[in-house]
C-alpha cells in the first residue's frame, strides 16, 4: 500500500515538473514576441527611419533642421494606415507665437508604403500641434492680406 502511495506522489511530482518547464518556455516565448513586436528602434539617420516608414515598423528619429527639432515616432499600423507621433521639441528660430507650441504633438495616419515628412500634409494628422500650427497659419495669412489689401483689390478688378 505505501509502494502505491509513493509512486503515485512521484507521479505528481513528476506531472508538476513538467507542468513547470511548460510554463517557463512559454512565458519566455511570450516574452520574446512581446520584445521583437514592441521595441522601437532609434534610428540615428533619415534613410533608417524611412525604410522603417516605408514597412511602417516601430521607429523614432529626431529630424534636426536648421528651424526646429522634430520627434517622428512610429507606432504601427491601423487597418491599411501607418500611425506616426509628431512633436515639435524645439523651436531654433521664429517668434515667440512659434515658441507657445514647442513640445506639442500630432497624430498622423499616413498611406501605407508613405516615405516623407509625417507632418507634410496636415489634413492626415490631428492634435494639439495640428491645431497651433493651423492657428499660426491663419494669423500669417490675415496678416499678409491686411498688409496687401490694396494690391489684392487691384488684382480683383483685372479679373473682372
Amino acid at each position: 500500500m505505501e509502494e502505491a502511495k509513493k509512486k503515485e506522489s512521484g507521479k505528481r511530482l513528476f506531472s508538476l515538473k513538467y507542468f513547470v518547464v511548460f510554463i517557463v518556455i512559454f512565458a519566455v516565448i511570450i516574452i520574446i514576441f512581446l520584445f521583437l513586436n514592441f521595441r522601437t528602434k532609434n534610428c540615428s539617420n533619415i534613410d533608417c527611419f524611412n525604410s522603417a516608414m516605408e514597412k511602417c515598423k516601430r521607429a523614432s528619429f529626431i529630424n534636426e533642421l536648421e528651424d526646429a527639432s522634430w520627434l517622428y515616432t512610429i507606432n504601427g499600423k491601423k487597418g491599411d494606415l501607418c500611425r506616426i507621433n509628431v512633436k515639435l521639441l524645439q523651436v531654433k528660430e521664429g517668434t515667440t507665437e512659434i515658441k507657445a507650441i514647442e513640445n506639442l504633438d500630432m497624430d498622423c495616419s499616413l498611406v501605407l508604403g508613405f516615405v516623407g515628412t509625417p507632418n507634410s500634409d496636415l489634413t492626415k494628422c490631428h492634435g494639439e500641434l495640428r491645431e497651433g500650427l493651423q492657428d499660426l497659419m491663419i494669423k500669417k495669412m490675415h496678416a499678409y492680406i491686411l498688409a496687401n489689401v490694396g494690391k489684392i483689390g487691384e488684382e480683383l478688378n483685372k479679373v473682372v
